[in-house]
């Protein structure tokens, strides 16, 4: 363990985005990816990082054939996703104006920000998503949120369970900042790693997820990095998301094998009709609204 934390504080590149320094503690390792905690803020990240073409290849393959598309195929729980999310955020963003929804997987966040009044659009990295979005006639772009104009055009930008993804959440936040309206609103969901499930199952938790999780926050974290990006931060708590036993049994599965089991075996004298039946749930996420200042 002393080579590879040496190996990591001397690289640039694992430098905490958050807040600047390169001191990191040696957490675990999971699926041949190790996992690090920044000394200063307690950010927690991979080093190293994947590439950017690795994590698309990634995506593509899970919206064809793996757990995304199991997601993008159960309609009735993803409307309430997106439904779920306009109900945590309109009593502080109200659904008008340009919206852009980063990381929108086939566009039903940006259908039903649409039916609710905003002008709304998407991109998305997996081709095999946005070629869902635009059969069914969405505005969704194949790309990133660097792919869009930078210009400060948005009355509010999404990004639903994406900043654990990016690479540089730095960088990111800095773009979404860029693209946003003076009064203009983030909005993003992310897992908190100070969640009692965090704390609980360590390295089991369901969300170190080594293929596609690259950064961990909690509330203090993600708070010190809208300051630095010059956004406000206004609401900053726990976040619910509609889920059916079913469903997450398929991401067990993968994501954590002795829990599988046990739900497997349990949904043996489960009723169907109670497996499918999709209720919101806490599972150790936060929503995060912020403000860009009018002047």
């Amino acid at each position: 363990m002393s080579d590879r934390r040496s190996s990591a504080q001397t690289d640039e590149k694992v430098s905490c985005p958050v807040c600047g320094k390169v001191s990191l503690r040696w957490l675990f390792e999971k699926k041949g990816r190790q996992f690090w905690a920044c000394q200063k803020c307690g950010l927690e990240k991979q080093v190293p990082l994947p590439t950017l073409q690795e994590l698309q290849a990634y995506y593509d393959s899970q919206f064809d054939s793996g757990m995304y598309q199991t997601f993008t195929s159960a309609e009735q729980m993803k409307t309430m996703t997106a439904k779920q999310r306009l109900k945590e955020i309109t009593p502080v963003i109200k659904p008008q104006g340009r919206w852009l929804d980063v990381g929108c997987a086939n566009g039903v966040f940006v259908r039903e920000a649409a039916a609710s009044g905003a002008k709304a659009e998407g991109v998305e990295l997996s081709s095999v998503a946005v070629a869902q979005a635009v059969e069914a006639g969405l505005p969704v772009r194949c790309g990133g949120l660097e792919d869009v104009e930078d210009t400060a055009s948005f009355d509010c930008i999404t990004a639903f369970d994406v900043l654990e993804h990016v690479l540089d959440p730095l960088t990111f936040m800095q773009d979404i900042a860029k693209r946003l309206k003076p009064g203009g609103y983030a909005a993003l969901t992310m897992p908190d790693k100070s969640s009692i499930f965090a704390k609980l199952m360590g390295s089991r938790w369901w969300f170190y997820i080594p293929e596609e999780h690259l950064h961990y926050f909690d509330h203090a974290i993600i708070r010190q990095l809208m300051i630095k990006v010059g956004l406000e931060p206004v609401v900053v708590a726990r976040t619910f998301k509609p889920l059916t036993y079913d469903y997450g049994l398929t991401q067990f599965i993968e994501f954590n094998p002795l829990i599988y089991r046990v739900m497997k075996l349990a949904s043996a004298i489960i009723p169907k009709k109670l497996r499918q039946w999709i209720v919101p749930l806490f599972i150790g996420e936060m929503k995060v609204i912020a403000r860009k200042p009018l002047a």
